[in-house]
């Protein structure tokens, strides 16, 4: 079942998330560090952030958050894109099917909200992540090297153009 979630039920997937945003440099005994994390996810349910948790057998697996950007009021529905701002699942969960059964369910839910085009933003290096996008029909539009730093790897810019017949 996948089904919306709110700010305080978006808690449990907090380790998730740290792993997600910042990998094995997170630390969980740090209080900045868990500090960082909760003022990320606020700013972010702020911003517009919606929470979509898979769940099997009632146990939260994993979750995709989604941003619909949208334009002023009075202007075109045209103009709206959508970023999968973060994707993932608990390890036992993963390449199994579940994310690709996800991120159609938040490809539908931005199809409903009027969005033509999807897009997300992941670290060059990923290059398992990078594959599941294209299977799931994204394509890399964009290379920014050194985001992070001399010599980094940057990030790649993928998008889908979401369609009434996908």
């Amino acid at each position: 079942m996948i089904r919306e979630m709110n700010q305080s039920e978006f808690e449990v997937f907090f380790p998730l998330m740290a792993e997600l945003e910042a990998g094995s440099h997170f630390d969980f005994d740090s209080p900045r560090h868990i500090d960082w994390l909760k003022r990320k996810i606020a700013s972010r349910f702020t911003g517009g952030m919606r929470v979509f948790g898979y769940y099997l057998d009632g146990a939260p697996v994993g979750f995709a958050a989604v941003v619909i950007n949208e334009g002023p009021d009075g202007v075109s529905d045209c103009w709206r894109s959508a970023e999968l701002l973060d994707i993932g699942f608990l390890p036992e969960y993963r390449s199994q099917g579940y994310g690709s059964d996800l991120l159609k369910h938040v490809e539908d839910y931005a199809r409903q909200s009027g969005v033509y085009c999807f897009f997300m933003v992941t670290y060059a290096p990923e290059h398992r992540r990078i594959a599941f996008y294209g299977k799931n029909g994204y394509i890399p539009v964009a290379h920014i090297p050194d985001v992070h730093g001399p010599g980094d790897e940057g990030e790649v810019l993928m998008r889908k153009i979401l369609t009434k017949e996908d």
